[in-house]
């Protein structure tokens, strides 16, 4: 289960990304700024981050405009994060 090999930051910043999904199933992953802002990190720790991520579920091959949405999707999909964590 993927959700097991998330270290606790990957964790935070995966709710962070899909929190915006709590008001619509049609929105938008949140940025960069938006997630460093909450978790009160850099931009670029937010960066290298979420590439960690891209990898760990494999979505790292998708265009870039296109890695965000897939990952934020597949982990609500998944339940690696449920509507509850958001």
């Amino acid at each position: 289960h993927v959700g097991e090999l998330l270290t606790p930051a990957q964790r935070r910043a995966l709710v962070a990304l899909c929190r915006p999904f709590k008001e619509s199933t049609y929105a938008t992953p949140a940025s960069n700024q938006q997630i460093a802002d909450e978790l009160v990190v850099s931009v670029d720790a937010v960066k290298s981050t979420l590439r960690a991520l891209f990898e760990v579920f494999g979505v790292d091959a998708l265009p870039q405009n296109q890695k965000r949405a897939s990952l934020a999707l597949q982990a609500l999909r998944t339940g690696v994060i449920t509507r509850r964590d958001l």
